[in-house]
């Protein structure tokens, strides 16, 4: 299964996290150990296609700032 994390600090997006776990009590381990103090965040299961959507938009925009 597939997993967004969308971290919130001050009613602001901090950062977006895609990942993978085999169940929802590990994918809330994950969550939870990313989530920085005085921080809040929401995970929800998403389709293997829009992981891998999300994470190639992610990668492509990360490659074109450092150019």
């Amino acid at each position: 299964m597939y997993y967004k994390v969308l971290i919130w600090g001050n009613d602001i997006l901090k950062k977006e996290i895609y990942y993978k776990a085999e169940n929802d009590i590990i994918a809330m381990q994950k969550a939870s150990a990313a989530i920085p103090d005085g921080c809040r965040a929401t995970y929800e299961e998403i389709d293997e296609k829009i992981y891998f959507q999300e994470t190639k938009t992610k990668t492509e925009a990360k490659a074109e700032a450092e150019a």
